[in-house]
């Protein structure tokens, strides 16, 4: 049995709602892109906050805020079966409590908390790497092409250390982007999907002051490096170069990472 749901962390939680009880080996799996595939029957999930919330409330309950978020994190990776994945290690946490997340032998268990892991090194690079600027309008804009969906986990952080700063963070690679200003956040709608990949630095404009400040912090960081220390390899390790596009240091090419 295929659990079909909206692609939403709500959508997610009521399709294991739906699912729990299932007797029958089940999946589940979003609706959009789905292949249809032959003997094998499917049920769509309709989204319900009631049913996400019980779910929620017991994971919380009996594995407390770390298991729960252990979840959260295998959803946002997107890895192919994440959400099957997750469904089977909730089903066993649901049963065993906190132990089911250090229960590496079961490999199902396994895979899913490697995927919990992947998702938290990125998003820990990411708090030192995220880098914001100034458009022509005054909002500071950070673009960022991250391998899983990490604005769910971002946002909480610059709300709290950016209160009072118009910014908006925007995933490229996903289409998706938050907006933050007078202490709300909410959702960017785009007027069209090729708008949605487009870095706003090119379509408004950064702002008059903007490349001074650029090259001002690109100079400090080749001031501060202390050439007998540089380590390429070391460097590669912990800034990989599928994240230089979007550092302001690589724009203005003072540092040069390549061994």
């Amino acid at each position: 049995m295929i659990f079909l749901y909206d692609g939403t962390f709500e959508g997610f939680l009521s399709a294991v709602f739906d699912a729990f009880l299932e007797k029958e080996e089940v999946e589940i799996a979003k609706k959009t892109g789905f292949q249809p595939q032959f003997f094998t029957e499917t049920r769509e999930v309709e989204t319900s906050p009631e049913k996400a919330e019980r779910v929620a409330s017991k994971l919380l309950e009996i594995c407390g805020e770390r298991g729960f978020t252990a979840i959260v994190y295998i959803f946002l990776s997107e890895e192919e079966h994440c959400e099957t994945y997750g469904f089977y290690l909730i089903k066993a946490a649901l049963k065993n409590g906190k132990r089911a997340f250090s229960c590496f032998q079961d490999e199902k268990i396994a895979r899913a908390m490697m995927m919990r892991k992947k998702v938290s090194r990125e998003y820990d690079k990411m708090l030192g790497l995220l880098r914001f600027s100034e458009l022509s309008n005054g909002i500071f804009y950070a673009p960022f092409e991250p391998d899983f969906n990490l604005i769910p986990l971002l946002v909480p952080h610059f709300y709290e250390r950016l209160s009072g700063t118009k910014w908006m963070i925007h995933d490229l690679k996903r289409g998706i982007a938050v907006y933050h200003a007078e202490g709300k956040t909410e959702n960017v709608e785009f007027i069209d999907e090729i708008t949605s990949h487009m870095n706003m630095e090119i379509l408004l404009g950064k702002s008059e002051n903007e490349d001074s400040f650029e090259k001002m912090w690109s100079n400090y960081f080749k001031i501060i490096a202390i050439e007998s220390r540089i380590n390429p390899k070391l460097q590669l390790r912990f800034v990989p170069e599928r994240y230089w596009k979007h550092l302001t240091e690589r724009k203005n090419e003072v540092s040069d990472f390549k061994v």
